[in-house]
């Protein structure tokens, strides 16, 4: 656009000096008040010249234009001049779209390009490696699975009801996130996760560890609305209720060496009670009900989420 702009200056620049010459070509005016040819023309007309050698080169112009005979033989070329100005101009202009409209299309095949090759795939190698032990592994409902818990932290951080996903959490993590949690119903404030929409989910990577648990690194991606409230005046007090974040996120699950794929008991995950005595549980009951004692820990053959971070958006597709 800035060449554009350049040789339409340019252009324009021509023609004001073009005028200039053709003037003083047909009305025998020079720069200096007088020229050899209006010395040559009658006395009447050298006086005249002589009279205007103070006035403005407009009205040499204009008297010299309507009364010099040499005035019909320099419209033609002035005319030629303009025609031709305005032919270099046209072209420029339609040159200026041409190289917006390729310019444009080649924005977008570079970022179709770019989309196509960035692909959200899953680690094959590491699917394979969880399938060697555990042949009943099947990677698109375990990734489902993985959605459901996702959405089950932040409907249950919201509602400040921790109980009901005791089951999905190590009991690290758990206490982690109930600590947190404590906190804003302590401050009587509500950290409000909504409009969650999960995007992509990838298994990345898959580490065995004979002695103890067994790790496998999910990635996943999301946009929610995440702000705070104050819970009696519903006040805003932290983040924006109307903006959409994009978050990517590394979910470690654990489970120990060797388990193989059991189903989950959805009661399991959901109850806020007591599996053995029914007793309601508190969110301060880590590892064991408070009124039996019975373990609240999921069993260690089933998968449960051990870390919960951020990350960068690039660990979607390395």
């Amino acid at each position: 656009m800035k060449k554009f702009y350049a040789l339409l200056m340019t252009c324009l620049l021509l023609v004001f000096l073009s005028v200039p010459q053709i003037v003083d070509a047909g009305v025998g005016h020079s720069r200096s008040g007088g020229s050899s040819r209006s010395s040559s023309r009658s006395s009447s007309r050298s006086s005249g010249g002589g009279s205007r050698s103070g006035g403005s080169s407009y009205h040499y112009y204009r008297s010299g234009y309507g009364s010099s005979s040499d005035s019909s033989t320099s419209s033609p070329y002035l005319g030629f001049m303009f025609i031709l100005v305005g032919g270099i101009i046209l072209v420029v202009i339609v040159k200026s779209l041409q190289s917006k409209s390729g310019d444009s299309s080649s924005t977008y095949t570079n970022n179709d390009y770019q989309t196509l090759h960035r692909r959200v795939e899953h680690n094959t190698l590491a699917i394979s490696r969880v399938k060697n032990g555990d042949p009943n592994f099947d990677a698109d409902a375990f990734t489902s699975w993985v959605k459901e818990v996702y959405l089950k932290l932040q409907v249950a951080w919201t509602e400040k009801n921790w109980n009901s996903v005791r089951a999905l959490e190590s009991t690290s993590l758990y206490s982690q996130h109930s600590t947190q949690l404590e906190d804003h119903i302590r401050a009587k404030t509500t950290n409000v996760l909504e409009k969650v929409c999960i995007e992509n989910v990838r298994i990345k990577e898959f580490i065995e560890n004979p002695d103890g648990n067994d790790t496998l690194v999910v990635i996943l991606s999301s946009t929610l609305r995440d702000y705070v409230i104050d819970d009696e005046t519903r006040r805003v007090l932290e983040g924006n209720p109307k903006k959409d974040l994009f978050t990517v996120y590394q979910l470690n699950f654990i489970r120990q060496h060797g388990s193989q794929t059991q189903a989950v008991n959805p009661d399991q995950v959901v109850s806020d009670h007591c599996p053995n005595c029914g007793a309601p549980l508190k969110i301060s009951a880590v590892s064991e009900c408070d009124y039996c004692g019975a373990n609240l820990s999921r069993s260690p053959n089933q998968w449960v989420l051990d870390t919960y971070d951020v990350v960068d958006e690039d660990e979607l597709y390395n």
